[in-house]
């Protein structure tokens, strides 16, 4: 039964994905027509691929996506992760030392 419910829900992420899939491709040409799409896609000229000494490497060409601010602060969101960071390393220092006790205790 636990199989046939994971096929289930296999599939169903399967069917969302495509679904995504089709959206984000929508949006980019919905409208049925090839546009140049930054960090994506582009149509190179014959002269462009010749001033880059012909190599047909995609990143010489499409260049790279805008990133979209997402409102975090870097540096702020850098220095809480580090603080957590550091509040498991000591607990995982913590926990070490309790497991080695315990090992002492039983004699190995």
């Amino acid at each position: 039964m636990q199989v046939y419910y994971d096929e289930l829900i296999t599939a169903k992420n399967e069917k969302i994905t495509v679904a995504k899939e089709a959206v984000w491709l929508y949006e980019k040409f919905g409208e049925g027509v090839y546009t140049d799409v930054l960090g994506l896609c582009k149509v190179a000229t014959i002269a462009e691929i010749e001033e880059k000494g012909w190599s047909l490497t995609p990143g010489a060409y499409v260049g790279v996506a805008p990133v979209e601010d997402d409102g975090v602060d870097f540096e702020e969101r850098m220095a809480e992760i580090h603080r957590e960071l550091l509040s498991l390393q000591a607990e995982s220092n913590e926990l070490m030392d309790i497991i080695s006790k315990n090992m002492e205790e039983m004699g190995v």
